[in-house]
């Protein structure tokens, strides 16, 4: 590899298409695991869907870490070695993410199983969901390394520009969670330990058959970069792992607000953390729209940082960063206005559903100020900025903190979602004014 990236100097609206169409179809059909688990307890009822909905919040932080933070680390790394055509930058970067994933999966499986039940009975004070949710975490969490594997793998794939393989691997996991499901987790009419404990299995299965499906694509002739241990490099794992690091804290940051609106909403009752919970997958699938296009925002901006043209790389993050907004705020009017198309559809009785209705209608609209503040996020891993994105964060997390003081079961559920709404205004607005002013300067 001694020439740049194809990505430096390409039509940036065809190249944009390109890497960020099966990008997203990635994104969704990963995050699709936790809709279709949501789809098959359904019918075991709302304990059990309040079970998973306690321990979802620390799944996603796996996500959020393995590809959206050190992940998202790896491949603006990926994407400024071969910006600048260096190979050997390029396999050191590939050990580090092997190594991390490792390291950083085990860490988190043992820190779920010792200290998770804790955060359970914050989340909930029904006993039924807190064993039920201690069970199931005790059962996924094993092969949370692997999961971290598979992502940190794609998300090296991503960085060289090759967003069709992680796409593949995406569908392969969620394929193969669906028909594990089918055949293990039982329907109605079964005991609740027994639906919890089976869909666990399910997904277990999934992520270990989706990590054999990544390491065979990984090493495959036609891959640009080889794996060779003997490439590792201290100098590239620890700027990795700053970074790494940094963008952890955000992910941090966003699933202890996930945590604290859990906790605001458990004070209405099971009803009410269902039901919202419902509404939040939602959001959910807002994510990984951005996180498609943010995706191959990182590998076009980190190419052309890699070559030496960071005004030109600023350039295309704006443009990117406010299509990316443009598309969510219009989804998130429509289901506004029509939340039962969704909320019927997950929502597992009339109560569940109607206040999953309400939730989406008051918190949708702010999805286009949310989607501003994450592909900012993303465009600032191939550029380096992540501070502010991480003090956007910060400033949601205070904001939504603040109904700990004053949310009782005799506070209106209503305020608590305007408190939620307001929060993700104020973060998107954030991030954009102070990267506007700041460290994007110049180059709208």
């Amino acid at each position: 590899m001694n020439q740049s990236s194809p990505l430096v100097g390409a039509p940036l609206a065809s190249t944009m298409f390109r890497l960020a169409i099966p990008g997203v179809i990635g994104a969704l059909l990963f995050s699709g695991l936790g809709l279709v688990e949501a789809g098959f307890l359904k019918s075991a009822g709302t304990d059990a869907l309040a079970s998973v909905a306690v321990v979802f919040p620390l799944i996603i932080l796996a996500g959020m870490f393995s590809a959206g933070a050190m992940g998202g680390a790896i491949s603006g790394f990926t994407a400024r070695a071969i910006g600048a055509g260096d190979r050997e930058q390029a396999e050191a970067v590939l050990v580090c993410a092997v190594v991390i994933s490792l390291a950083g999966g085990v860490l988190m499986w043992l820190l779920v199983v010792q200290f998770g039940p804790v955060l359970y009975h914050y989340a909930s004070d029904s006993a039924i969901v807190v064993n039920a949710a201690t069970r199931y975490a005790a059962l996924v969490f094993p092969a949370i390394p692997a999961f971290w594997l598979v992502n940190m793998l794609c998300s090296f794939m991503r960085g060289t520009g090759d967003m069709i393989t992680p796409a593949v691997v995406a569908g392969a996991m969620l394929l193969i969670y669906a028909m594990l499901g089918a055949i293990m987790i039982p329907q109605a009419g079964e005991a609740l330990e027994e639906s919890i404990r089976m869909a666990a299995l399910a997904m277990d299965g999934a992520y270990m058959l989706a990590l054999v499906i990544a390491i065979y694509c990984i090493t495959r002739k036609s891959q640009p970069v080889r794996f060779r241990l003997s490439a590792f490099r201290m100098s590239t794992l620890l700027p990795i792992l700053k970074q790494g690091l940094l963008a952890s804290s955000q992910s941090v940051m966003t699933v202890t607000y996930t945590l604290v609106t859990t906790l605001l909403f458990s004070r209405f009752g099971t009803e009410w953390l269902a039901g919202f919970g419902v509404a939040v997958r939602l959001e959910l699938l807002m994510v990984p729209v951005i996180f498609g296009v943010g995706a191959s925002l990182i590998a076009i901006v980190g190419a052309y940082v890699g070559a030496g043209q960071r005004e030109k790389a600023i350039a295309i993050a704006w443009r990117g960063v406010f299509i990316n907004a443009a598309i969510i705020g219009c989804i998130g009017l429509l289901l506004s206005a029509f939340p039962y198309v969704w909320c019927g559809l997950v929502g597992s009785d009339a109560t569940v559903i109607e206040h999953c209705n309400l939730s989406v209608r008051i918190i949708s609209p702010t999805y286009l100020f949310f989607a501003l503040g994450l592909g900012c996020y993303f465009a600032s891993q191939g550029l380096g900025t992540l501070k502010y994105p991480v003090l956007g964060a910060l400033l949601r997390l205070v904001i939504v903190s603040t109904g700990i003081l004053w949310v009782s079961g005799q506070s209106s559920a209503t305020a608590v979602l305007l408190l939620v709404a307001f929060a993700a205004t104020a973060y998107g607005v954030f991030i954009t004014c102070s990267l506007w002013m700041g460290p994007w300067c110049g180059s709208k």
